[in-house]
């Protein structure tokens, strides 16, 4: 195995037994740098192999061969250029290698430049919606509520539950292809001031308003959190927004519900997986100011 015994990978039990597909999707590849890693459910490796730099994602799930799927999928579009392609995958869809982009997420950038970038990330995105590619699995209202019903904790509870009620009429939009994990951190800004898109293991065909309302969701948190000022987070918003466009099934009613599930998500996970109820406070906070009965599609 050519991974070290010490290796994050090795040591987790849920992925341990996958790990020798990396000498399967990537022959002779060298570990490198954990770039993430969800205990119990996936880690991302920066390798080295045939002189160039290989992303490999050893999943706890054989999610491997699906995604590959779906990158394979886009790799006939115009985006092809702007997403992942795929280098290699093991038998049994646990371990999947993706070129990797040399660059610098969002979230790295100071102050001064953050928000200029953001027009070229709606646009970015704008181009992956309209693409053409059709993915092999959809993601819709039902899902994304169903998401929050099961994740749900006791501060965001009447939250969610306000939000099965009121949002009923999403569920009649139509779908594109979609990153459907879209924020900061999934977004590469290359050395020539390029976009590129990274990390698309939730790919599917959903709503526009599912990733756009998810970044809106994200640069929210960022202010109302003081991570960054209000005047910078605002400008990203309107930057994005106007890079990424108008569309008959993305009118502001809807981005502002899309935006609003997803900050119940946000605010729950606040609490599960950053143990700040500070900021899960904030954002229910946030979204009682915007008014759930705006929602009702009425």
């Amino acid at each position: 195995m050519p991974f070290p015994g010490d290796h994050p990978v090795v040591l987790d039990p849920a992925l341990a037994e996958w790990a020798g597909g990396l000498d399967e999707a990537v022959p002779g590849a060298a570990p490198g740098q954990v770039l993430r890693h969800l205990p119990g459910r996936r880690i991302a490796v920066l390798t080295e192999a045939g002189g160039r730099s290989v992303v490999v994602k050893v999943f706890a799930s054989p999610r491997a061969r699906g995604n590959a799927r779906r990158l394979l999928a886009l790799a006939g579009t115009p985006v092809a250029d702007l997403v992942p392609a795929v280098v290699g995958c093991d038998h049994a869809g646990h371990v999947l290698a993706v070129t990797y982009r040399e660059g610098t997420i969002p979230d790295h950038l100071p102050d001064s430049t953050y928000a200029g970038h953001f027009a070229d990330i709606g646009c970015a995105l704008r181009a992956l919606h309209d693409s053409g590619a059709e993915l092999d699995r959809e993601w819709g209202r039902d899902e994304e509520v169903a998401q929050l019903v099961r994740r749900h904790v006791r501060a965001t509870a009447q939250l969610v539950h306000d939000l099965e009620a009121t949002t009923l009429w999403l569920r009649d939009l139509p779908t594109v292809p979609s990153h459907r994990d879209f924020h900061p951190r999934q977004v590469v800004v290359t050395p020539d001031d390029g976009i590129a898109l990274i990390d698309l293991d939730d790919a599917a065909m959903a709503p526009r308003g599912l990733d756009v309302g998810n970044m809106v969701a994200h640069l929210v948190r960022e202010r109302v959190t003081g991570r960054r000022p209000a005047a910078v987070t605002e400008a990203a918003t309107a930057a994005f927004l106007d890079g990424y466009g108008s569309g008959d099934d993305l009118d502001p009613r809807a981005l502002e519900a899309w935006t609003t599930l997803s900050l119940a998500r946000l605010a729950a996970l606040a609490e599960t997986r950053h143990q700040d109820p500070a900021q899960r406070d904030a954002l229910i906070a946030h979204v009682h100011g915007l008014g759930v009965d705006a929602f009702t599609g009425a």
